[in-house]
């Protein structure tokens, strides 16, 4: 019932919608970092944001939700691979935080800007979106980035629910938008019909309670039955996502062959030894000196570094 989004279309395809629901994956994306609940609470809605606005592109690769402000959170982002593999964590300052008035984007976030980024590799150009930091959360910067940058009417709807000492977290996001008539696909209605067809699955959509998004008894698809079967509601297979950080030896590896080799010496610890924390994940990686010489070793030839 968790960790997974659902894609569906109503009104004869007019308005398409996806539906996303994290649980185990936002215990995994906090564990190990001592998140304030309300840093918890924005990176789990950034989580839920990203496995959505991913679920509705189509691509190869990453996709990556970043907030940045002047706040006290001065950062936090998500990406979510093509596979489903999902990761996040947020970047904060504990005492400005104290001071923070609420949890509104403005007060956590403060002035800065949210960025919509598709990485597919070297071949293909990088896709960015940036919208600023507007609203009272992210969802609302959503919104009006889709319906002002790319002219797409969009509700979006986000709801998270706290676990208990870092367990039983809980974030659900329901998302509509209405398709344009121009693109390829896209259903043969009259204007009238496309403008009744979104302002029904609206209103519809608002009916919605916190308690049933949040509702891990009520599996997905029966709740955008509920919500939509009067719609001429059509719902396709559900897509897993997973908590899985893509972090490596071997790209930490390729990150230090960045850094020259004489400046190495300056990072080492008491130990002797270079160890870098992933910030994800929280994993750290030691090199001692072997580790260090084979990882500045010039690559045999032929083969890949």
């Amino acid at each position: 019932m968790t960790d997974l989004i659902l894609p569906f279309a109503v009104g004869a395809g007019a308005v398409r919608g996806r539906l996303v629901r994290l649980g185990t994956a936002i215990d995994k994306a906090l564990e190990g970092h001592h998140y304030p609940d309300r840093v918890a609470a924005l990176l789990a809605e950034t989580l839920a944001l990203a496995a959505i606005l991913a679920g509705s592109l189509k691509y190869d690769g990453l996709f990556t939700l970043q907030a940045q402000g002047d706040g006290p959170v001065s950062l936090v982002v998500a990406d979510v691979t093509s596979t489903g593999d999902l990761r996040g964590y947020a970047r904060f300052d504990p005492e400005r935080l104290d001071s923070a008035p609420d949890s509104s984007i403005g007060a956590l976030l403060g002035k800065g800007y949210l960025a919509f980024t598709v990485d597919q590799g070297l071949k293909i150009e990088r896709y960015q979106g940036i919208v600023e930091l507007s609203g009272a959360s992210l969802a609302d910067c959503a919104k009006e980035y889709f319906t002002q940058s790319e002219q797409l009417d969009t509700e979006v709807r986000v709801e998270t629910r706290p676990g208990t000492d870092g367990k039983g977290w809980l974030a659900a996001v329901l998302m509509i938008q209405r398709m344009p008539g121009d693109q390829p696909g896209a259903p043969i209605l009259t204007a009238d019909d496309s403008r009744e067809a979104w302002r029904t699955a609206t209103i519809l959509m608002k009916s919605l309670t916190r308690a049933e998004l949040l509702d891990e008894a009520l599996p997905p698809a029966q709740l955008v039955h509920r919500l939509f079967h009067a719609e001429g509601l059509q719902v396709w297979e559900s897509k897993e996502l997973h908590a899985r950080c893509r972090c490596s030896e071997a790209a930490v590896a390729r990150m230090l062959r960045s850094i020259p080799r004489v400046e190495i010496e300056s990072l080492k610890d008491e130990s002797g030894k270079v160890v870098i924390t992933c910030e994800f994940c929280r994993t750290d990686y030691a090199f001692g000196d072997g580790e260090l010489e084979q990882a500045y070793m010039p690559p045999t030839k032929g083969k890949t570094p």
